[in-house]
């Protein structure tokens, strides 16, 4: 980009200026409390038996008409799987892995979406709803008819992810202001009916530092855009704002309140961070991602340990000057037991491979990427992967036995774990 233009935006993760208090209710003794502090060098190899009761690999059908481009996202709703890529085509799969249909409306006439941003699928009914980046949603029935479109929530924001609960919608959303070298963050959670019934939302404005560096003669500007992400648990959506230490839930009335609290004690970020310090993995804070799962009996939870991390995985990527860099990633996921009130930063089954140990079928290390309509946790391996693990381990009977189903043009293995 020539120097005289506007600078480019490059969503990194950046910084938070502050750590601001985000309650909606003082009353602590009400919420659940997470202690983070407590739990930093105690972590442990978690087996996936102690959160869940199944886990089924589930190869999907291959042919032409099948054929899933990049996997962007993966729903489960009554006995279908749904594939969404970066097609902006939805494929849907038997659970046992046979093609049913594809579904795409893409197109720029009344009844069709330019893109998919998220999608979701209502159980009832089958109804696909899909949210286009520009935060319009588009109904459709089972059978892919056009039922309505729901516009924009507000005409200034940058809607990211939607749930339905009741009779409403939940939807999260940021927007930026440049302020005197600073930039402003509003980042929100809304509970709406349409634009002009709004039941509920929560706002949190936070001033992230950016970074400005020349890159193939251009000037880019790196900042963090790191908006709520829902996770719809029964009849409540819960989500976290990064600024925050609180997980909040909106139940099907549209109330919200606090949910846990999480206590980093010493370990808490310092206020005032700049972009080099929040990404400088050799210093002693913690900080949370805003993308969690939660059970009937745990919260998943990711967090960035940085220094520490005990076990940080080395890979070497493109920096922003796009030369060849060693980066180390200390994130560490955990598991927090709701009913016993622990949370446990789960080690490495597997060096190199984070998630629970699969002690049920003796397969990969297992962390959700998606939730399913009934609680599932959903994740998903491309073949060629499987292939390559297999020659790599020629002793492990279950990698291998998966394997030999499998050629590396095939569609990805979806995986689907049942929580106790």
């Amino acid at each position: 980009m020539k120097l005289n233009q506007w600078p480019r935006i490059i969503t990194v993760t950046a910084i938070f200026c502050a750590v601001i208090s985000c309650s909606s209710n003082s009353d602590n003794s009400r919420k659940g409390f997470i202690d983070v502090e407590s739990a930093v060098g105690k972590g442990s190899v978690v087996n996936l038996s102690e959160i869940a009761s199944d886990i089924r690999y589930i190869p999907l059908e291959t042919n032409a008409e099948s054929v899933i481009a990049n996997v962007w996202d993966v729903k489960l709703s009554k006995g279908k799987i749904y594939v969404s890529d970066n097609k902006y085509t939805i494929s849907i799969f038997s659970e046992d892995g046979k093609f049913i249909k594809k579904f795409s409306r893409v197109g720029r006439g009344p009844e069709e979406y330019l893109n998919i941003s998220i999608f979701n699928i209502n159980d009832s009914n089958g109804e696909v709803e899909i949210m286009e980046r520009s935060g319009r949603i588009i109904r459709y029935d089972a059978e892919g008819n056009f039922i309505e479109v729901i516009e924009k929530l507000l005409p200034k924001i940058n809607p990211l992810s939607f749930v339905r609960i009741s009779d409403f919608i939940v939807s999260s959303w940021f927007k930026s202001n440049r302020i005197e070298g600073q930039m402003e963050f509003k980042y929100g959670v809304t509970a709406y009916v349409d634009s002009l019934n709004i039941i509920n939302e929560k706002i949190i404005t936070s001033f992230s530092s950016m970074k400005m560096q020349q890159v193939n003669g251009g000037m880019s500007v790196y900042m963090r855009i790191d908006p709520p992400y829902l996770m719809k648990f029964r009849d409540e959506v819960k989500f976290i704002v990064a600024e925050c230490d609180t997980i909040f839930g909106i139940d099907k009335k549209g109330d919200i309140s606090d949910k846990y609290v999480l206590s980093y004690g010493k370990y808490s970020a310092p206020q005032g961070l700049d972009f080099d310090t929040y990404n400088n993995n050799e210093l002693n804070f913690i900080t949370l991602t805003t993308d969690f799962f939660e059970t009937d009996r745990s919260l998943l939870l990711n967090f960035n340990l940085r220094a520490m991390a005990p076990e940080p995985i080395e890979r070497t990527s493109n920096g922003l000057d796009w030369l060849g860099n060693v980066n180390k990633n200390t994130n560490v996921y955990a598991t927090y037991d709701k009913r016993r009130g622990i949370l446990t930063f789960l080690n490495q089954p597997i060096k190199g491979s984070m998630g629970f140990n699969d002690d049920i079928n003796g397969g990969f290390p297992f962390w959700p990427r998606f939730a399913g309509n009934q609680e599932e946790l959903l994740s998903y391996i491309n073949a060629l992967d499987i292939i390559l693990e297999s020659e790599k381990n020629p002793d492990d009977t279950f990698i291998n036995e998966l394997a030999s189903k499998l050629t590396e043009n095939d569609n990805p293995v979806i995986i689907i774990v049942t929580p106790k």
